[in-house]
């Protein structure tokens, strides 16, 4: 599932079209490259010893080495508000190459950088670590892969701590998984699609008049991870 590149106008229209379909909010996120979260927060204006508001395991799963991802593909178990849930997500490029997603999976606008994508993503309850996939995640992945199922192995688990942010006015969060030594942090605010360039270039601007790291390259935790490990082929990589 090769996934084509938008260009800006093609995708302020798509962002426009689809408002109701991505609930009328995009989730715009930044990959941070500040050493560890003290840092980042104390660029933020919150003291260093501020403690996260919740702090949760998380595991990235894939076949080893990693493959779908590559093709768009992520698979993961966490907790959401007490709840332990497996997830299976998938990227795309334009609304249009839903149509097959089926209905029982959610859809939403998210932007890392310049790069705005359309992601789906089935979630269901975790209750027997032997059955971590649902019927319908399976039946939902299996539409863009023939995925081993029985080869899957997860990276993890991480710790995975969040801190509310107020800056400009957005309500944002700042998220960090930890991997040994390396913090995998990014802030993420969801506002209107139709206030998502706004915020963007308010947020964007905020964050590099404070000095914030913003790595090189905009993407997801679960790339970053895999790349720090040494799996990421930047010229497969297409999202």
């Amino acid at each position: 599932m090769k996934l084509p590149t938008l260009s800006t106008t093609t995708t302020t229209l798509l962002l426009t079209a689809t408002v109701a379909a991505a609930k009328e909010k995009i989730s715009l996120q930044w990959a941070l490259c500040d050493p560890n979260p003290q840092s980042a927060l104390w660029k933020l204006g919150l003291g260093t010893n501020t403690p996260p508001y919740k702090t949760n395991p998380i595991t990235y799963y894939d076949i080893r080495p990693p493959t779908y991802i590559s093709d768009g593909l992520m698979f993961r178990t966490k907790t959401n508000k007490g709840e332990h849930l497996s997830t299976v997500k998938a990227g795309f490029h334009n609304e249009k190459e839903t149509l097959d997603v089926p209905d029982f999976v959610e859809c939403a606008w998210v932007r890392y950088g310049d790069q705005p994508s359309y992601t789906c993503e089935k979630r269901c309850p975790l209750v027997d670590e032997s059955m971590i996939w649902c019927d319908e995640q399976v039946l939902f992945a299996g539409q863009y892969e023939n995925v081993a199922w029985e080869e899957m192995i997860g990276y993890g688990p991480y710790q995975n701590a969040k801190w509310k942010v107020q800056i400009e006015g957005y309500k944002t969060k700042l998220d960090d998984v930890v991997t040994g030594s390396l913090h995998l942090m990014e802030i993420e605010a969801k506002v209107p699609v139709a206030e998502g360039e706004e915020a963007y270039d308010v947020i964007t601007q905020y964050l590099r008049n404070r000095g914030v790291v913003l790595c090189d390259k905009q993407e997801g935790k679960t790339k970053r991870l895999f790349r720090a490990m040494g799996y990421v082929d930047d010229e497969r990589i297409e999202l």
